[in-house]
């Protein structure tokens, strides 16, 4: 691999400029205000190798995306007051994603020899509705796609060029990825090139790769430190729940309720892959063809073993086809050439026109019976009541703005789909995150802004928010509230407290939750 150019330095750099769009909006629970929280506690006198939340052992990840997020929160010590500390929480991710589009730009470019379509892969990641979000997100998703983009296009690199720099380069990348996520990192990379070897038969190819000293020397320098490092602080209770909790139950059943169905992935991974969807059907038409390539047959089983994977899961979630990103967004650089004519860029209109439909008739649809959801979307009607016309003005002009690039004569099929990922990053980055944040996480902020002023002693019950102590900088344990202390509390339980007679005080309310002073006996 050749080193980085003047120009990948300035793609590189635009793609972060484009990624900390809409970054400045309040952290989203559970999973951001989790990571976040986890990582105030490391800063605030935590152990260096295992994580807490709220006081309590924190077993879901390993430790790598809360050190880059540590290092990332320090930094914003130095920063200037107007930078908000949700962009600095959020600038690993920005930061991985760009490399993530990065890394597959160039080897796109480096297999089609056209530096057209290593940008067109770069703009595409970075446009991309699952993408673009994911790397908005202070979690470690945005992290492992980019070593799963590293381990692709090295191990793609070694099938048909073998080099002992690639091997140790693989392990690397490893080992960084299990660092970030576990396991996941090694069943996908080495599922999809054993399937590649099956295919293909070249066991000497496989077997010379994964017998290497120096590799499993790599590995056992990255990660033996922390492995020490958090059997000292949680035993073997960090293994337990990690291994058998968050990996082998996350696959087998329906953790924290994100269940779903074997054609689940049916219906997300086109939405989730818009304005570029068509272009998975151009590839599908074109499997023999790409079948018939060493590379594009090893991109075609990464492919098809995540799909595989993530629809036979008993937990599921949108953000993990991105999985797939890596050899998806290189079959788009072998595609696009070959496609003529607007049909491929109609998914493009999804989205904004969705949206624009969903403005207009959401004062018509059913109100949701749980009382959390119902309040949720009646702050979200109070956010569009107020902004209406503003909002369906912007959300209208980008959408006219998509028919316009849809139907403008002489452009090429790669100008149509960037230009609508452009209006779609817009639309998410200053539209939709804005609106659900302001709707959803800013009363939270304020609360915890309030509580931390008041240096009020609060406890929760029924419910959880973690990006609620990240913004006070206080640890809210789970305990039954007494007099003198503040509780955040579910709605449901709210209505339990209620009936003890207990005197309090609404301090604060949001979708699902309350903010509660519970008065001394010489208050009442």
């Amino acid at each position: 691999m050749t080193s980085l150019t003047k120009l990948d330095w300035r793609l590189c750099l635009v793609l972060i400029a484009l990624g900390l769009l809409g970054t400045w909006v309040p952290l989203f629970d559970l999973d951001e205000g989790a990571f976040l929280e986890a990582t105030r506690e490391i800063l605030d006198g935590g152990h260096w190798a295992a994580t807490t939340l709220d006081g309590e052992p924190r077993y879901d990840k390993p430790i790598l995306a809360y050190w880059l997020q540590a290092v990332s929160l320090s930094l914003a010590l130095w920063m200037p007051n107007w930078v908000p500390i949700e962009m600095m929480g959020r600038l690993p991710s920005v930061i991985a994603g760009a490399l993530w589009a990065l890394v597959l730009a160039r080897f796109a470019r480096e297999l089609t020899g056209k530096a057209t379509l290593g940008l067109f892969v770069a703009l595409a990641v970075g446009t991309t509705l699952g993408t673009l979000v994911i790397a908005r997100a202070a979690t470690a998703d945005a992290l492992l796609n980019l070593w799963f983009a590293l381990l692709f296009t090295d191990i793609a690199r070694y099938l048909t060029h073998p080099s002992h720099a690639l091997q140790l380069r693989v392990f690397l990348w490893l080992a960084l990825g299990i660092l970030t996520k576990g396991p996941v990192a090694v069943l996908i990379p080495g599922g999809a090139f054993f399937l590649w070897a099956l295919a293909s038969n070249q066991w000497t190819v496989f077997f010379r790769a994964l017998f290497t000293l120096r590799g499993l020397l790599i590995i056992a320098a990255i990660l033996a430190p922390w492995l020490i490092g958090v059997y000292q602080a949680q035993g073997l209770a960090f293994f337990e729940n990690f291994i058998l909790r968050h990996n082998v139950e996350r696959f087998s059943g329906n953790l924290h309720g994100h269940g779903g169905h074997p054609l689940y992935y049916l219906f997300v991974m086109p939405l989730m892959l818009l304005p570029y969807t068509a272009l998975v059907v151009a590839i599908l038409f074109r499997v023999r063809t790409f079948w018939a390539e060493p590379v594009t047959r090893f991109a075609l089983l990464w492919l098809a073993l995540v799909v595989a994977l993530v629809s036979a899961s008993g937990t599921q979630l949108p953000h993990y086809v991105l999985y797939s990103t890596p050899p998806l967004f290189i079959l788009y650089a072998r595609v696009l050439p070959e496609l003529k004519g607007r049909f491929w860029a109609i998914p493009g209109l999804v989205l904004p026109w969705g949206l624009l439909s969903l403005a207009v008739i959401h004062p018509y649809i059913p109100m949701p019976t749980h009382p959390r959801d119902e309040e949720q979307v009646l702050l979200l009607s109070q956010v569009l009541t107020q902004w209406g016309w503003p909002l369906g003005a912007g959300v209208g002009l980008i959408a006219l703005m998509a028919v316009v690039v849809f139907v403008i004569p002489h452009w090429r099929i790669s100008q149509r789909l960037i230009a609508m990922g452009g209006l779609q990053l817009t639309l998410i980055a200053l539209v939709v995150l804005p609106l659900l944040s302001e709707s959803r996480q800013r009363p939270l902020k304020q609360a915890a802004l309030m509580a931390k002023a008041e240096s009020a002693d609060v406890v929760s019950q029924g419910v959880r928010m973690p990006s609620f102590s990240f913004y006070r900088e206080a640890i809210t344990p789970e305990a039954a509230p007494a007099p003198g202390q503040w509780v955040l509390i579910s709605v449901t339980r709210l209505n339990e407290l209620k009936s003890l007679g207990r005197p309090i005080d609404i301090k604060a309310a949001g979708p699902g939750w309350r903010l509660v002073a519970i008065k001394g006996l010489d208050s009442i």
